[in-house]
């Protein structure tokens, strides 16, 4: 909103009000001001009511307000606006602060429409309907030329659309003038209606009307018992009178008998005190200034539960961290138990080969199958079982623990959405529709994850996979033993060097004398194949133990590993996004916040103006 250039000073400062002292001599008349400082007042209120837009529909009402108190900032009188319960007597006292019976009185409810009573130089005959729910008139007693009396439906009336219509006036009000029944002081709706005043920051003058029921000392009782419970109750503590509306408006000509007169002063020195005009201008600043500072609080109150938000769903995202090195340190522990057990397989191996490739045995015939038997047993024996026991004990583990984590993600989504909840309990709850969605989304995927947990398929993957590398592991090590035995049992047999054992024996001492050196030769040649054979056949055993042992190792690598791209994978397109709207909404809320300060600012500079405007 932007002053006219006209009302500004030439040294405008923060200690300075807007307009000073000059303005007294400024180019415009003192109606002038007031007239252009209205018109600033109006624009104000219109962008304050376009800020409410973005509130949502929660602020559709105070937005209609703002725009209905421009409406009567552009009539321009002063509204002095009569509440109370049906039957306590407004009309009349309305019509006694008149001096004219001018608006219809009666046991029932009779005042249906808002009754608006203008100042002007004549009386009206009939009113005149305007907006299809006011009806005008005008009169010369209202008490000062901008002032209009009005007079509302009653409250607690058996018709709930007449409390509606009075209801819906109030901060339209620049002054209440709440009137109470003798016979029924303070009831609870009026206590409301009272609180409510208190609430757009209206002045309220209090009337306890039909005191002609009251003796002189139920008087005092009913006095301090109202002045009591509105101190108590609502912390209120308006200028109280106790008055007779009927003996007022029937009293002879000159006399009061009921105590109105008192109203009439009371009024003629506000009246007097200002123009009604300028406390016109100020009322309605008031009652928009809290509005505008609800609106405020709200709007921080959002940005701290945002704040509060966002640190819940870090907690989740800390928690996914947590979870991921929980899996190393399980990952480590089950391939140290797979190592132990394949290097038990390793230990027995080798012993095996030694024993099997003694000299002992070399031309001894050599069984294959019955070979293969005794590696499974002495060799493998319970490795299988062993390892598939590690296996599954790890892959129960990891289920385990992630079921858990997911549950506890779960719970952390949902109490952070429960939270959301109940914290905007009484705000506007539709800023938040995206992040509830991507909360319930969150939830949807932690549940699915949780579903997709099956040890039985993580176990029979991983078991179709090792058995298999283990029987052919069994298979080729059996088969390179026998190999290599078979091998040295061949080279250490009588070969055709010798002849044979069907040599004649006339040729046997030189068969001797020239094969014994040959046979000494073939066996150091045959032990040194053995040697190189059997290290061979060993280093050979090694390296498929190492290979079958990288396949286990690798298997439950590719698990976790699948296992931390859940959780990153999780935090990067669930999490994250939450994280964006988050910051959306904080950022949304910081600059209505910003606006709402703004806005603050512009009306004490408004009102500061209003105040000195001669």
């Amino acid at each position: 909103m932007t002053i006219p250039d006209e009302l500004k000073t030439a040294n405008a400062d923060e200690e300075s009000p807007l307009p000073v002292k000059e303005l007294a001599a400024a180019r415009m008349p003192a109606e002038g001001t007031l007239a252009a400082l209205r018109e600033a007042e109006i624009r104000l209120f219109a962008d304050i009511a376009v800020t409410l837009g973005d509130f949502g529909a929660g602020a559709a009402n105070d937005k209609q307000r703002l725009l209905e108190i421009s409406n009567d900032l552009r009539d321009m009188f002063f509204l002095v606006v009569v509440i109370g319960e049906f039957n306590a007597g407004k009309s009349s006292m309305v019509n006694a602060l008149l001096g004219d019976a001018l608006l219809p009185t009666g046991i029932t409810p009779t005042t249906e429409a808002i009754e608006l009573i203008k100042y002007g130089e004549s009386r009206s005959l009939t009113p005149t309907l305007k907006d299809g729910e006011i009806r005008e008139w005008t009169h010369p007693n209202t008490g000062a030329p901008g002032v209009a009396l009005v007079d509302t439906p009653g409250t607690g009336s058996v018709f709930q659309r007449h409390e509606r219509t009075a209801k819906s006036f109030l901060h339209r009000s620049d002054l209440v003038i709440f009137v109470i029944s003798a016979k029924r002081a303070l009831a609870e709706t009026e206590r409301l209606y009272l609180e409510l005043a208190k609430s757009y920051g209206k002045k309220v003058v209090l009337v306890v009307n039909q005191a002609d029921l009251l003796t002189p000392q139920e008087r005092v009782e009913v006095r301090r018992f109202v002045e009591r419970q509105v101190e108590e109750l609502l912390d209120l503590k308006p200028l109280l009178f106790l008055i007779s509306a009927k003996e007022s408006l029937n009293s002879p000509s000159g006399v009061d008998t009921g105590g109105v007169d008192a109203i009439r002063a009371h009024l003629r020195g506000i009246f007097s005190s200002a123009p009604p005009a300028r406390q016109k201008l100020i009322a309605q600043i008031d009652t928009v200034e809290r509005m505008v500072r609800t609106y405020r609080e709200q709007a921080r109150e959002k940005v701290g539960l945002i704040k509060a938000d966002r640190l819940r769903v870090r907690d989740v995202e800390a928690e996914l961290g947590q979870q991921s090195d929980g899996l190393n340190s399980q990952l480590k522990l089950a391939r140290a138990a797979v190592d132990q057990i394949f290097e038990g397989i390793r230990l027995r191996g080798l012993n095996f080969l030694s024993q099997n490739m003694s000299l002992k045995k070399i031309g001894r015939s050599t069984n294959r199958e019955k070979l293969q038997q005794e590696f499974q047993s002495v060799v493998i024996g319970n490795g299988i079982n062993e390892i598939q026991d590690a296996t599954q004990q790890y892959v129960n583990t990891l289920i385990d623990q992630s079921r858990l984590y997911w549950r506890s993600v779960i719970g952390r989504l949902n109490q952070l959405q429960e939270t959301l909840e109940s914290e905007i309990a009484g705000l506007d709850a539709s800023v938040y529709a995206e992040q509830r969605e991507a909360l319930q989304d969150a939830i949807r995927t932690a549940e699915a994850e949780i579903r997709s947990y099956s040890s039985g398929r993580m176990l029979s993957e991983m078991e179709t996979t090792f058995r298999g590398n283990l029987s052919g592991f069994t298979m080729s090590a059996a088969a390179s033993i026998a190999g290599v035995l078979a091998t040295i049992a061949a080279l250490a047999a009588p070969g055709p060097l010798l002849g044979g054992a069907a040599a004649a024996a006339p040729l046997a001492i030189p068969a001797f004398v020239v094969g014994a050196p040959v046979a000494l030769v073939g066996g150091v040649i045959a032990y040194r194949y053995y040697r190189r054979i059997s290290a061979g056949a060993k280093q050979s055993f090694n390296a498929q133990v190492d290979k079958i042992e990288q396949t286990y190792d690798q298997a439950m690598d590719d698990l976790t590993r699948r296992e931390r791209s859940r959780l990153t994978l999780y935090g990067k397109q669930v999490l994250l996004p939450i994280f964006s709207r988050l910051d959306t909404l904080a950022q949304r809320n910081e600059i209505q916040e910003h606006k709402l300060d703004e806005y603050l600012k512009e009306l004490e500079t408004l009102r500061r103006g209003i105040e000195q405007a001669g």
